[in-house]
């Protein structure tokens, strides 16, 4: 039977602990980048950014805590399943990203630099693929509510027409003990036509009581028609 080799013991010294950092905040600031890359035009707060570049850093020193202490692998799981996202990541892009953050930082903490520069050169370079790849447009889910038991679906029907190319009924359901109808259409705009002033058209039906819009699948409140009428 072949042995089974034994990774080498990582000194533990000053000069390793600060190439450990400096490697893994450079992964991240790559990591971060890629990221803007990979969201294109879509907005997001500087948080995210900073926690990718953090988390990498964070899991170089977890495994330089570590080290080859099994108790202390232990403890500190324990303390880090106390940790939680106080902010939703409703796309799966960052999620993906902070995963891939918190990856590079232990390709770090360990010392394997090739692993993270190669992996972090083939995941860029499927990104730069993926963008040559036809997207099909932008597209949004439109959530509708409309007063139960009153007439006017075909006017909305019409109104969605003339804003958008392609729409899609996610999901119908009841709310408010069926007082009202919630619609969730997954819509592509027209060219030259605006989230805006769909919603704005939408509002000023007597029926639709509420329109919000989930843009990049992380809920946004786009306007609204006041009251129920």
């Amino acid at each position: 039977m072949t042995p089974v080799p034994v990774p080498p013991i990582i000194p533990l010294d000053d000069s390793t602990i600060v190439q450990a950092m400096l490697l893994s905040f450079a992964l991240g600031v790559a990591v971060a980048l890629l990221h803007r890359l990979a969201i294109m035009d879509r907005i997001v707060g500087p948080s995210i950014t900073v926690a990718l570049v953090l988390l990498s850093m964070g899991g170089s020193l977890v495994m330089l805590t570590i080290g080859e202490s099994l108790p202390r692998a232990f403890t500190l799981v324990g303390a880090l399943a106390v940790i939680r996202f106080r902010t939703n990541l409703g796309n799966p892009i960052d999620i993906a990203f902070v995963f891939l953050a918190m990856v590079m930082g232990i390709s770090a903490g360990v010392l394997a630099w090739h692993v993270g520069l190669i992996g972090i050169g083939t995941i860029g370079l499927a990104l730069l693929v993926m963008g040559l790849l036809p997207s099909g447009g932008e597209s949004n889910i439109v959530r509708i509510d409309l007063v139960a038991h009153e007439q006017g679906d075909e006017d909305i029907d019409k109104l969605l027409d003339k804003h958008v190319t392609k729409r899609w009924l996610e999901q119908a359901r009841s709310v408010r003990f069926g007082e009202t109808i919630s619609l969730w259409y997954r819509v592509t705009l027209r060219r030259g036509a605006s989230m805006e002033r769909l919603v704005t058209d939408l509002s000023a039906f007597e029926r639709v009581e509420r329109v919000v819009v989930l843009a990049s699948d992380e809920l946004v409140e786009a306007g609204t028609s006041g009251s129920t009428k």
